[in-house]
Order: C-alpha cells, then structure tokens, then sequence
C-alpha cells in the first residue's frame, strides 16, 4: 500500500496501482492529459519556421554601430528573402509559408533597389548578404544590376581580395545575365588600374576571380586589352606564386597571337624571370601550353643567355628544359652547344651547369657530343675536371655517349693521367667507368 500522505508531483497524476479498473481508467485519462499539456507547453517555446513576418528591408539600422550589427545578425541567421527581413512573430496571420508571405508583401523593384541602395559593399563582405546579391544578379533585372555595378565601382578590387566578396566579382563573370555593356564595366572596372591587378592577382582569393574573368572573356576587342594590360604586370606576376596562375591561364585560354604578346614580354626579361625561384618554374609551365612562333623568341633569347643561365641555380631548369623539349629547326641542342663552345670546362666543374652539360650528352646527336668532349680532352683543366666533385659525373656521361674515335680519344687521356686518379676519390670513380682496360701496374 502506498503512503496517500505522501507529496506527490504537481506535474504528474499520481496513480494508486491498489484502485479498481474504473479508477484505474480515470487516472490513465489524468496522466494522459497531463502530458498533452506538456507538450503544447514546449511547443510554446518553440518557433515555428513558418511564424515569420516580412518587414522592408531598408537598412535604416545600418548607418550605427549597434544598428548594423543587429542587421547583420539577421543576414546570418538567412533571414532575407528577396530584400526583405525576416523577423520572428508568433501571429503569423495564417500564412502557410515564407514563399505565401513573399508573394503577398507584393516589393515592386524600386523597393528592392531603395532597400539596398547606398549597402551593396556591406552586403557584399558579408557571406548571406553577399548571397543575397548574387541572387539579384541572377535574377537579371538590369536596373539591380546596374545599381550593384554603380556601388562597386570604387571597391572592386577591394571585394576580389575579400574572403565573401570575392564570390560576388566572380558572379559577374560567371552569370549569362549580364548585357554586353554591363560585362564590359566589370571588366574595366578590374583591369583599368594595372597596379591594383597585380596586387589583385598576388592575392589567394583574387587570383582565383583574375582566372575565372580570363576564362569567359569572348569578345576579341576585350581579350586583346586585357592581355595588353596585364603585359605590363606579366613579370611581377611570373614571379609570384599566385600572380603566375594568372600569366598560365593566359596561355590556356587565348590564341595565338595573345599568347605570343605575353611571350615576348618574358623574352625580353627571360633572365630576370628564369632565375627567380618561381619564374623558372612558370616559364616552363607557359612553355608546355605553347608552341610554335608565340614561343620562338622566348627560346631564343634563352639560348642566347644559355651561359648564365646554365650556371644558375634556377635558370638552369630552364635551359634544360628547352633542351629536352628541342623544338626549333636547327634542333636547340646544336644551338646550344655552339653557342657554349670555349666554356664547357668551366661549366663541368659548376654546381648548376654540370646537370646542363650532362643533359647536353644525352639529347645531342653524336657530332655535337664530339665537339664538347674534344674541347673538355684538350682543356689544360682536363684532370682537375676529373677529380673535381661535379666534374667527374660529367666525364662519366661522357665515356657513356661517346663513340668511335672520340670515345677512344677520351680513353687514352684518361688513362695517360692513372696516376693523378686512382688514389683520388672522385678520380676513381671515373676510372671504374671505363669497362675492358687493364689498368697499367
């Protein structure tokens, strides 16, 4: 039996297990509409999403500190609907749905455009409030689209290099709603200051909005100037890890005769360009989507300064490259190893120019590897060459590449210096390259 004086829930009914199936029945009922209650309880404390009402989304609030806040706070809670906030209403006057409320409040475009004119560059810094606009551009009214280019007009590179922003200048480029004069004002607007677009293109979010704007460039007057303007920031960008993204997708992108303006200006600085860490290896990257005359004087000029280049610890990427790559008629190779005669000595015992040298023997046709061994024979460095730390990697590719006559020749000359070589670390190992001589005793 359970104690009747005892406290009892003021939530719960309290239900005697002792009662007859009459009581028992009654009391079930209490407990059961004790719980409906309950739950309309909480469900008081809940918002329903539907219990939103729309107000004019002005942006009064946002010319104060504490105002704008509030507005934003609102942006991030997704509370904007086709210009308009959400606010939070439990009378919600029996609307079914946001889109019922939307349809109902009726906002002519002058609305829109009153609500949010003299805000577009707040909007555009914030993530929904940059949506929102996005959306506006979408929906391709030219009076909203007009009035967004009107109020970026002075913040456009400031908004490519914002972390929100940024998708917003992209949306001009990307979207098919824009009129011709319209993508030409976003155009201009990005690339009429040259240096702010250098400092655009070096930025991680505005490089990625430089590229996207090169890829839907389609009007040949348009592609013309852009590449004309960035000619004149192609080798700051070059040397950029960012900026170097834009030049390659100049070359991906556009013909011929584009690619051949922004080849002739790297030409004219190959070596300010090939020997900085990222320009040697951009240079290359733009070489591989090139071919034909745009490239023919970038490679020239790099074969003509072939001898500071190849000693260079980037530059010397680049003249191997060309090298393995031999694009030109007469091959670069033979262009190379004219153009290095009376050096190659020197070179051999260089860091950078012995990896240069090496690639020479393997890609040049047998005469032009005779040319450079006789020359290396008859050098009055010959033995140093031998026993030097890089020289001696070169005369082993050297006894692999050669033949006839000029393997014979290179034979006995080294073998007429055996003693300067056999007790010499890296004398020795030439002389273990030489397969079927008998060492004299």
């Amino acid at each position: 039996m359970v104690n009747n004086n005892s406290s009892q829930p003021n939530d719960w009914c309290w239900v005697n297990t002792n009662l007859g199936v009459e009581d028992l029945d009654s009391s079930m009922e209490r407990l059961s509409l004790s719980i409906m209650s309950q739950e309309k309880s909480a469900a008081a404390n809940s918002v329903d999403p539907r219990e939103y009402t729309l107000t004019p989304f002005t942006l009064e609030e946002a010319s104060s500190e504490h105002g704008n806040q509030n507005v934003m706070n609102n942006y991030n809670n997704g509370a904007i609907v086709q210009g308009a906030l959400l606010t939070s209403s439990h009378d919600y006057n029996g609307f079914n749905s946001i889109e019922q409320e939307t349809h109902d409040v009726g906002e002519s475009v002058a609305q829109r455009l009153q609500g949010i004119r003299g805000h577009v560059v707040t909007l555009a810094r914030d993530q929904y409030g940059c949506r929102f606009l996005q959306a506006m551009i979408d929906d391709g009214i030219p009076q909203e689209i007009d009035m967004i280019l009107d109020e970026v007009e002075d913040h456009t590179h400031e908004l490519m290099t914002h972390h929100f922003g940024n998708y917003l200048i992209e949306k001009f480029f990307t979207s098919e709603k824009l009129t011709f004069n319209q993508f030409q004002r976003i155009l201009s607007y990005v690339i009429m200051d040259v240096q702010q677009l250098e400092h655009t293109c070096m930025n991680d979010h505005g490089t990625r909005v430089a590229q996207k704007m090169l890829t839907s460039l389609r009007d040949p007057v348009q592609i013309a100037y852009t590449v004309r303007r960035l000619m004149y920031i192609t080798v700051p960008l070059l040397k950029n890890a960012n900026g170097g993204y834009v030049i390659q997708q100049c070359v991906r992108v556009f013909t011929e005769s584009c690619q051949k303006v922004i080849f002739d200006e790297i030409a004219r600085n190959c070596v300010d360009v090939a020997t900085d860490k990222k320009g040697c290896s951009v240079i290359q990257k733009c070489m591989a989507h090139g071919a034909g005359v745009p490239i023919l004087l970038l490679v020239k000029s790099i074969i003509l300064n072939s001898g500071i280049l190849s000693a260079d610890p980037f530059g010397n990427y680049v003249v191997q490259y060309i090298i393995k790559r031999n694009i030109l008629e007469p091959p670069v190779t033979k262009m190379i190893v004219q153009h290095l005669r009376g050096r190659y000595a020197e070179l051999s015992m260089n860091r950078h120019a012995s990896h240069v040298i090496e690639v020479l023997f393997r890609h040049s046709d047998p005469t032009d590897v005779a040319i450079i061994i006789m020359e290396l024979v008859n050098s009055p460095d010959f033995v140093n060459l031998l026993r030097h730390y890089y020289g001696n990697y070169v005369a082993q590719r050297a006894l692999q590449f050669s033949t006839g006559v000029t393997h014979r020749t290179l034979v006995h000359r080294i073998l007429s210096n055996y003693a300067y070589l056999h007790a010499h670390p890296y004398g020795e190992r030439v002389l273990t390259c030489i397969k079927g001589i008998r060492w004299p005793a």
